[in-house]
């Protein structure tokens, strides 16, 4: 009997654990995601890409770090006027870097891509975007349906 309620018990909190998508897996999809669209969009060719996307991917890297120094420490509301006033300031201090930052990505990707490519990027990251979004929504709605259709305990 103790043991069929402490294996009760691991299961209970083993299975929400379980559930849980995997953080590393969901990160590979997501790239596998975008090299498809990107592959798809720009029309690159293996050799374009085998020196596109560490260029690329090296890029994306320093921009979620540089966008993560954005993110404010305390909420607006717990703020000093002075804070604010910073706040602002690193606002646009991050985003002339962030465009620094996507020109250096330009020259760079330059040297492997040819223009009438390169010129296709902001495409090429908007049907990422939008396609993503689809996707979330679409794994949105089928979660929904299933817990509809999930058996009721009364």
């Amino acid at each position: 009997m103790k043991y069929a309620v402490l294996g009760a018990l691991w299961l209970s909190f083993m299975l929400p654990l379980h559930a849980q998508p995997d953080p590393d897996r969901r990160d590979e999809r997501m790239r596998a995601f975008r090299v498809a669209v990107f592959t798809e969009v720009l029309r690159l060719t293996p050799e374009e890409a085998q020196g596109f996307w560490p260029v690329y991917n090296e890029y994306l890297e320093n921009r979620e770090k540089m966008l993560e120094s954005l993110r404010p420490q305390k909420q607006v509301d717990a703020m000093t006027d002075g804070e604010v006033e910073d706040a602002i300031k690193r606002h646009f201090e991050i985003r002339q870097r962030e465009l620094d930052m996507e020109k250096e990505l330009f020259q760079r990707l330059r040297r492997v891509l040819p223009s009438r490519k390169l010129v296709r990027m902001p495409l090429a990251e908007r049907t990422f975007r939008e396609r993503l979004v689809d996707r979330l929504q679409e794994a949105r709605e089928r979660r929904q349906e299933r817990w509809e259709r999930a058996p009721r305990r009364n």
